[in-house]
């Protein structure tokens, strides 16, 4: 199966408005695709695709120190060695257990090691939840990172895990995955093992520059990429400036969205463009789409 991720330099570019956008010109394309939802900070494409049946399950990644107040005799070493300052003494007495700070304490141990009661243990956590639904575009696994939660690189990658699961279930050729902004560590494991990059960029300069950094990072894992600018007629120097970059050959220009109040008017509807509105918008995002599927196929994916 081919594996399409969408990838924005930072939020609000307008990654999950192309991401349902495809999905609604995919399905009247005829070939069943499965989406995954790597956005695990801010994950909003389920509220695009209005899934249904949906079923979930705890993701639990990395540990958190734990006190059993029982053992505890509050002498305070640990509360010396932990360099995170994730333990305290509780209670306003001396004899007061120590309490852990389940967000401060990043599971390294030390507490534990050096407690002299053995008072303290690892315990492993839950840091999110990732669910499957169906959706009349097809299967959608989604997850949602708890606040303040860690490990969302793992946490992509059990998304994509289980998109890839479902797709080899249903014979499905295709996976579809809104990943998340940046290049940080959600992005490079929503980007890994992919066969086609599709930036979503603003004429910006720091549009320009974060897009860069995307090309960089694909490039490094040698996977194809192409480019939509979005709101492309808010500022012609800069798109004639990203125009210029595709023509380097760094990347396929695959067109340009003008600004257009229909765009969050849809959103709002909850409702993928192209399925209100049959316009020029809607045939950019189709030649895209066909361009991508041209892409992939000259380089054998």
């Amino acid at each position: 199966m081919t594996q399409i991720v969408v990838m924005s330099g930072k939020g609000g570019s307008g990654k999950t408005f192309v991401s349902s956008s495809l999905a609604a010109i995919s399905l009247r394309s005829g070939n069943e695709t499965v989406y995954a939802d790597c956005d695990v900070d801010a994950a909003n494409l389920h509220l695009m695709l209005d899934p249904t049946k949906t079923s979930c399950s705890d993701f639990v990644s990395g540990r958190t120190a734990r006190v059993d107040p029982e053992r505890c005799t509050s002498c305070g070493v640990c509360v010396e060695r932990c360099r995170c300052r994730a333990i305290t003494k509780g209670g306003a007495t001396a004899s007061s257990p120590a309490v852990v700070d389940p967000v401060a304490c990043e599971g390294c141990g030390v507490c534990a090691w050096v407690c002299p009661e053995r008072a303290i243990a690892l315990a492993e956590q839950r840091r999110g939840r990732w669910c499957t639904s169906d959706t009349p575009y097809g299967t959608l696994v989604h997850a949602r990172l708890d606040p303040g939660g860690e490990n969302s690189g793992k946490l992509v990658e059990r998304v994509r895990r289980e998109a890839v699961g479902w797709a080899t279930s249903r014979g499905a050729g295709r996976i579809l995955i809104d990943g998340p902004p940046g290049t940080g560590c959600a992005a490079k494991s929503a980007m890994t093992g992919t066969d086609f990059v599709l930036i979503v960029a603003e004429p910006t300069p720091g549009g320009v520059h974060d897009m860069l950094r995307i090309v960089d990072l694909a490039d490094h894992f040698r996977i194809p990429v192409g480019l939509i600018v979005n709101k492309a007629d808010l500022s012609s120097r800069q798109t004639n400036e990203l125009r210029r970059i595709a023509a380097a050959g760094l990347l396929a220009y695959l067109g340009e969205i003008p600004f257009s109040r229909r765009i969050p008017e849809a959103l709002t509807e909850l409702v993928p463009y192209p399925l209100r509105h049959d316009d020029a918008i809607t045939a950019t995002l189709r030649a895209a789409w066909n361009r991508i599927r041209h892409e992939l196929e000259r380089h054998g994916a």
